[in-house]
């Protein structure tokens, strides 16, 4: 227990700490801290972690979810609720959007804890909450009848992600963090046992997972995938950042940044694989006004489910919120094709945050390069999903009608939620 002050700053800091350790992006996920038998402070909807101040955290009662103020508090106000009604050892609650328990997450799996020190913390079985849409009813009674099941810390909610119970927030952190390497460890294990490896290596998983899903076609050797590189729209043109890369996809390198005009498609360079980039992004600026920031990902796993040369669909909810109701595959820019192919590029992100290059990862498209991180790493995760769903031959894309209502209430209320300071 504590009071209202202490709990807001300590929500404030535990919201920043989620940013800083990747476990969510932007301003999904959220987090609460109890004052009392009756309260909570959480944080609030759509508003940036990083910016928070005192008087954007929300204080809401337990037993009906009214709040204090006029800041909404966070959509999964319910969620946060039930744990602190049914279990009164909480006194933190943490939900993320982190990779590998969202990955394990859609297989509605309950995992066996065996390492007693874990189980210590965590309790001796993560537990599967079923899916609901964010935010509603549904959702909120899967929970509370789940938690009232189990005295663990730490569950998966199906195609939503963690959430983790504490007696304060150090433990809830450290249930986090066990979290997060139960499901790493339960994916490789089942990489073991269906490849019948003896040893685990990361790139031979994601090698087998594009072998099985093109019959052995999409070798790992087959694609060699060349980076169109990241950029912002600027002015009546936009910044070809040629030192892009997926740790720093929007460095400036002196010689290493070209200035083009979307009226004369100029580069200022000779180089083919820089005019192969800037015919990519020209085209989709040129047809989409609202995207300010596109990058180029070649992370591990968006460059293995990139060789399958499929759509991706949403295995998350926060894919379906933030990127669309699905993701198209689209044959990649060379130095020796561009044209027709950055055009069917652009034609294949419409309604859509990103696209699929073949062989060669993915570009993530936002307002600004912010949210095309955010975009990149959601697309990140999914992707994990993915490979998991195909090793345990379990899961399936949310249902479709769900995921087209989930991207239509993102991008009329949720979106546009956003403050900047």
């Amino acid at each position: 227990m504590t009071n209202k002050a202490e709990a807001k700053d300590i929500v404030i800091q535990a919201g920043k700490k989620l940013i800083d350790k990747g476990l969510i992006a932007r301003t999904w996920g959220n987090v609460s801290c109890r004052i009392s038998a009756e309260q909570f402070a959480i944080t609030p909807s759509g508003r940036p972690y990083e910016m928070l101040t005192p008087e954007e955290i929300v204080i809401v009662n337990i037993e009906d979810c009214s709040y204090e103020g006029d800041v909404e508090p966070s959509s999964e106000k319910g969620v946060h609720a039930e744990a602190y009604r049914k279990r009164s050892d909480v006194n933190f609650v943490i939900h993320t959007h982190q990779p590998y328990a969202s990955a394990v997450s859609p297989l509605g799996t309950d995992l066996d804890v065996s390492d007693s020190a874990v189980a210590d913390l965590v309790g001796n079985k993560v537990m599967s909450i079923p899916y609901g849409l964010p935010g509603s009813k549904k959702l909120r009674n899967n929970v509370s009848e789940v938690i009232a099941l189990s005295n663990g810390k730490a569950y998966l909610m199906v195609s939503h992600g963690a959430l983790c119970l504490g007696g304060d927030c150090n433990e809830a952190f450290k249930v986090v963090a066990c979290l997060e390497q139960i499901c790493a460890d339960f994916i490789n294990k089942c990489y073991l046992e269906v490849s019948g490896r003896e040893t685990f290596n990361p790139k031979e998983l994601r090698d087998y997972f594009v072998a099985v899903q093109t019959g052995g076609r999409g070798g790992a050797g087959k694609y060699k995938p060349g980076r169109l590189y990241s950029s912002e729209r600027s002015g009546n043109g936009f910044k070809l950042y040629l030192e892009s890369s997926d740790e720093s996809p929007f460095s400036q390198g002196k010689g290493r940044t070209f200035y083009t005009s979307l009226e004369q498609d100029s580069t200022g360079s000779d180089k083919k694989d820089v005019k192969a980039a800037a015919a990519v992004h020209g085209a989709i600026y040129r047809k989409y006004e609202d995207i300010g920031a596109i990058f180029h990902t070649l992370a591990p796993d968006i460059l293995a489910v990139s060789k399958t040369g499929r759509s991706v669909y949403p295995l998350l909810d926060d894919f379906a919120q933030i990127i669309g109701t699905s993701v198209r595959s689209a044959a990649s820019c060379s130095a020796e094709s561009t044209g027709g192919a950055a055009e069917n590029i652009a034609r294949k992100m419409k309604g859509r945050s990103a696209v699929m290059l073949k062989g060669s990862g993915a570009l993530c498209c936002g307002p600004d390069k912010g949210d095309a991180l955010a975009v990149a790493m959601i697309m990140d995760k999914n992707c994990k999903a993915v490979i998991a769903s195909a090793l345990f031959r379990q899961g399936k894309p949310i249902n479709a009608l769900e995921c087209m209502l989930m991207r239509y209430i993102y991008l009329k209320r949720y979106s546009k939620k956003a403050v900047t300071k």
